[in-house]
């Protein structure tokens, strides 16, 4: 079979950098039952498969576009750890977390599979994910989010804590 190329375009898009400053205290991250949480330790085509299956309707394609050398820089990389969520044994979504700035930590991916949305794991994941990036001791929790991003997604970190340090317009690659 052969692949489509990609016809790829950009896109002016709101985009919101939050952070959070300080661990919070109310966070008690119980997953639910049938449920876990596995460090991911695929190569390339497997974490682009998981990148589409949980962003692909999202919209999320950077990874996608970007070179195996690149990304296995990336996603090898020590101080990247990527935390896949399981559900009654199915991928139901995963978390980026890269630590390779002194004191900080970034949340670079974070989400749910479509059928795995508007169901409470997400908010349990994000809580869960929160706390771990804690344990390093960061002085910032650092992501940002925009408005082709699931509508959920800013309401759901500002609830979790996170504020919002700056917005921008950018432009966003977008497959046409």
């Amino acid at each position: 079979m052969t692949s489509v190329p990609l016809k790829i375009g950009h896109k002016e898009v709101k985009r919101w950098f939050l952070e959070m400053t300080g661990e919070p205290a109310y966070l008690n991250p119980v997953l639910p039952d049938h449920t876990g949480i596995r460090l991911f330790k695929g190569g390339c085509d497997d974490y682009r498969a998981l990148n589409k299956q949980i962003g692909g309707d999202l919209g999320w394609i950077d990874r996608q576009l970007m070179s195996d050398e690149d990304l296995t820089k990336i996603i090898s990389n020590p101080e990247v750890k990527i935390y896949v969520i399981y559900s009654g044994g199915v991928q139901a979504g995963f978390a980026e977390m890269d630590h390779r700035t002194k004191d900080e930590v970034h949340l670079e991916y974070f989400g749910l599979a479509p059928n795995f949305r508007g169901k409470g794991l997400g908010k349990i994941f994000l809580n869960w994910v929160i706390a771990e990036a804690w344990k390093s001791k960061p002085v910032k929790f650092l992501l940002n989010t925009c408005e082709i991003d699931h509508p959920g997604a800013l309401p759901l970190y500002l609830k979790s804590g996170f504020k919002i340090a700056a917005i921008r317009i950018e432009k966003q690659a977008i497959l046409v």
